[in-house]
């Protein structure tokens, strides 16, 4: 049979669906034809997915749904029948394990929802339709009955060493250019913590695959697709200590010499100082902890099990293994509040980490605290329209000790903690806070001009951008409180660059800047420069819209400030050959227009309609 899967747009951009990609490896040793939409990546639209659906011509078409794309799957499915009924549809993912109940009564165009794993119960179903026979016995499936939904009793594979590997192959128009390759060891998980759906979706059993399987899959990876990299996805990588460890023997004794890194959040109680090092040896770069909070009430009431020393700890030993740590964290846990969030950025800034991420708790359907919210607070919206950990703020919900407005206020006091703290910084060595501050951005579609904004109170922002980048800031010049906006306007000759850079330094120095933040994407060759004339109290280097913020002695920019000198001594010959090329060029052409006028011999030239003619000075006739 020939089946299409569809994997819905979200905020997650670049993030290959696995889950579809399992199937995909069932399907094909099925003797099955399948190709993988990834509308995640192209952005395509309702209607035009429909003509490719239709051009494809699929028995069945599958979509696989996490809460934040549920939405945009139900568009897609809708535009596909509407043009094009002959292919069944089928849902499966964490939203349909979550809410299959809902998913089927409100979308009458989807005819079966898979819960839980599906590999098998997938392919029993397309063997089932191929056959002729109605597929209602087959085990973990949804459906309607005279207008009644049944479910049929899930069952979770227990060997999974025994399913495919993941095909990327089929996903249309994929690239394996700098691709960084999913692999997933585990699944289930046996922890009750309150925020977590996993259990629900993948079951309370954990289940590994062995090591020996896991190194073959790289194998594979590598002999199929190229790849130098790969991210470790699971939810409970290393729940088996000496599992893991066995796995990161195994991959130094392969030979295969992988880059990769665990950012799905291990536990933090589930990691050594051996584990750690083993991991570092075997290739790992960065490790993600699921710290969720330091307010050790909050912590201890979501039921993960471990205490908050061993976050402590587990940061630890990673930073002593030579890895990136990286945290996550949770801003509306029930009993959470502005000073709960007070105390877990403390706590977090004291952990040293490497970088961080904070996001709005979403409760998903049925775990505990979807029943907390749903019983003691209220939903502000469609859980379906929020994200997490998305660029954009939403807040579903809210708590009576934790109201919307106080949670992004939080969110913010979260996102913007380098910038106060450079701010409190200024404050504690000259006594007032800054006075006029200069941004220098010219490339990306930065929002730290918001974000410092929402930290400062009272300041004057001036911002220098290029020509190709100014729209953002004209458009949002009064939200922005942006006092003045300076536009470079490029030019092809470098002396007139660099002429133009010297007349915006001069009047930057003028104004006395109590900081100046530079955007890493801008180029720094004028920098030195910029540093001399302009002297600013303080000068740091900005990306990740504010949530990093460096100054010219941090490691991280000494390298790069090294690399980019390298550049800039090879290319050195070529920019003074420009510069003396367009001087000379200018003294040729003034030099040749004097010796014109000192033995023009009384005449001048006159262009006519014939060209140039000489006319005597005391002559009106031509010579």
């Amino acid at each position: 049979m020939k089946i299409l899967l569809i994997n819905p747009p979200g905020w997650q951009k670049g993030s290959t669906n696995l889950g579809l990609c399992y199937l995909a490896g069932s399907l094909l040793v099925g003797k099955h034809e399948v190709v993988i939409f990834d509308v995640n990546a192209t952005d395509d639209p309702p209607d035009k997915i429909a003509e490719k659906a239709k051009q494809y011509a699929p028995d069945v078409i599958g979509f696989s749904l996490k809460t934040a794309t549920a939405k945009a799957a139900f568009l897609i499915s809708r535009a596909i029948k509407s043009s094009y009924e002959k292919a069944i549809h089928v849902v499966g993912g964490p939203h349909v394990t979550l809410a299959y109940d809902e998913v089927l009564r409100e979308n009458p165009e989807i005819e079966y929802a898979f819960l839980g794993e599906s590999e098998i119960s997938f392919i029993d179903f397309i063997n089932m339709v191929e056959g002729g026979r109605t597929p209602t016995t087959i085990a973990g499936i949804a459906y309607r009955d005279n207008g009644k939904i049944v479910a049929t009793e899930r069952k979770y594979i227990e060997d999974i060493d025994s399913l495919p590997f993941a095909n990327l192959e089929v996903i249309e128009n994929f690239s394996f250019n700098n691709f960084r390759y999913p692999l997933l060891t585990s699944r289930g998980c046996p922890y009750p913590c309150t925020y977590c759906c996993v259990g629900i979706v993948s079951s309370k059993k954990w289940r590994s695959r062995t090591p020996e399987n896991i190194i073959a899959e790289l194998k594979n990876a590598k002999d199929k697709y190229g790849i130098d990299k790969f991210e470790i996805l699971d939810d409970n990588f290393t729940l088996k200590v000496e599992r893991a460890k066995e796995f990161c023997r195994l991959l130094m004794k392969s030979g295969l010499t992988l880059s990769w890194y665990c950012h799905n959040g291990i536990r933090a109680d589930k990691i050594d100082l051996e584990l750690a090092k083993l991991m570092k040896a075997s290739g790992c770069t960065s490790v993600a902890l699921g710290v969720e909070s330091g307010d050790e009430r909050i912590f201890d009431s979501i039921k993960k099990g471990e205490k908050l020393e061993a976050i402590i700890n587990a940061a630890k030993v990673i930073k002593q293994a030579g890895m990136r740590t990286v945290g996550y964290f949770i801003i509306g846990l029930p009993g959470d509040s502005l000073e709960g969030i007070k105390k877990t950025i403390k706590f977090q800034q004291e952990l040293g980490l490497d970088d961080f991420t904070y996001g709005i708790l979403n409760p998903y359907p049925y775990t505990e605290v979807y029943e907390t919210v749903k019983r003691e607070g209220k939903m502000l919206m469609d859980i379906k329209d929020s994200s997490h950990f998305a660029s954009s703020l939403t807040i579903p919900f809210e708590m009576p000790g934790f109201s919307k407005n106080e949670m992004e206020k939080a969110y913010y006091l979260a996102k913007n903690q380098k910038i106060s703290m450079v701010i409190e910084g200024y404050e504690a060595k000259y006594g007032k806070k800054p006075e006029r501050i200069l941004y220098i951005d010219f490339f990306s579609s930065s929002m730290f001009v918001d974000q410092l904004n929402r930290t400062l109170n009272k300041f004057e922002l001036d911002v220098f951008t290029a020509q190709w980048h100014c729209d953002n800031y004209l458009a949002n010049k009064t939200s922005f409180k942006i006092v003045n906006l300076y536009v470079y306007v490029d030019t092809p000759y470098t002396i007139n660059r660099i002429i133009k850079f010297l007349k915006m330094f001069r009047i930057f120095r003028c104004r006395d800047y109590s900081m100046i933040f530079y955007n890493i994407e801008t180029p720094k060759l004028p920098l030195p420069v910029l540093l001399l004339m302009v002297r600013p109290r303080k000068f740091y280097f900005e990306f990740q819209d504010g949530g990093k913020i460096l100054t010219l002695f941090d490691k991280e920019i000494r390298q790069f400030i090294y690399d980019k000198a390298v550049s800039f001594t090879r290319r050195l010959p070529i920019v003074v050959l420009s510069i003396a090329t367009n001087l000379l060029f200018r003294a040729v052409a003034v030099g040749f227009g004097f010796f014109l006028y000192l033995k023009r011999g009384g005449k001048r030239v006159d262009f006519t309609n014939q060209g140039p003619k000489l006319i005597n000075l005391n002559d009106k006739e031509g010579a």
